[in-house]
């Protein structure tokens, strides 16, 4: 694992509202409850985290862009009902090559269409469109610790996690994150929260992100690199531990998962989402 500050994108997790229900999506949705940010807490993340871009070290992240991003994320973000209000922020605090935008939406035929197009170049809006690449996404709720019965090796390929050295952290309304799917575990599992979001906390090293390693990524398999589902089939692949916590999981009482039993394939590459 790296230290957040050598991420190349800081994204914030505005709402976890969305309108698909894809295979064993990152951001669990359907799993719990629902979040918007209000406004003046997005205000005060923002004066917090502006620099990140600018000062923070040059990015260790494999793969990674030649840029550095602060970035809108969801769910699905052109649906939190004060979007254009976050724009308005978000434009006059962070320059526009520094932010960034994740939707899977065809956004330019959207209502919002105008304020994306202001405040984004073009480079900086990730358009995920599902519905079109039938990605396949790796299942996150195969819990590693199912799976790896050896701790020491259930470590090492833990700490070796491709997630957390590829992509980023992530904010989101109960604190910071070091990486992007510890922070919807503490959502979904009602966990402790993450570190206060104050000014250049994203200077933090990652050994003080060590309480949120130790509860969420025993419980995570994007580390094993399991072969994926496609989106469309809007079924999760669930590990026993996992499930027990998930009783009252809207998606799990419908049944849309399935429980997972060690039938599944490798893949090399999972970023890549393979058709």
């Amino acid at each position: 694992m790296i230290d957040p500050q050598y991420h190349w994108c800081l994204p914030i997790d505005i709402t976890n509202i969305c309108n698909r229900a894809c295979s064993n999506c990152t951001r669990m949705v359907g799993h719990s409850s629902t979040f918007c940010m209000d406004t003046e807490q997005f205000s005060g993340i923002i004066d917090a985290i502006k620099d990140f871009p600018q000062k923070s070290p040059p990015t260790k992240s494999e793969g990674a862009p030649n840029f550095k991003l602060i970035g809108l994320i969801g769910g699905e973000p052109l649906f939190h009902p004060k979007f254009p209000e976050l724009l308005d922020i978000l434009k006059r605090k962070v320059p526009k090559e520094n932010r960034g935008l994740w939707t899977s939406l065809d956004w330019q035929h959207t209502k919002h269409a105008e304020i994306i197009e202001d405040s984004f170049t073009p480079p900086r809006i990730h358009n995920n469109r599902h519905d079109l690449n039938q990605s396949q996404h790796s299942p996150v709720l195969v819990a590693i610790q199912d799976v790896i019965k050896n701790s020491v090796q259930m470590w090492k390929i833990i700490n070796n996690c491709w997630l957390q050295k590829r992509w980023c952290g992530s904010i989101t309304p109960k604190g910071y994150f070091f990486c992007e799917v510890a922070g919807v575990f503490d959502w979904v599992f009602n966990g402790p929260g993450g570190l206060p979001v104050e000014s250049e906390c994203w200077k933090r090293p990652l050994v003080d992100f060590q309480s949120q390693i130790d509860q969420w990524c025993p419980m995570c398999g994007v580390p094993l690199q399991l072969k994926g589902r496609i989106d469309s089939e809007e079924i999760d692949d669930i590990s026993q531990s996992n499930l027990d916590l998930l009783e009252g999981s809207p998606r799990v009482q419908k049944s849309d998962y399935i429980l997972y039993r060690d039938e599944n394939e490798t893949v090399s590459k999972p970023w890549e989402y393979k058709t």
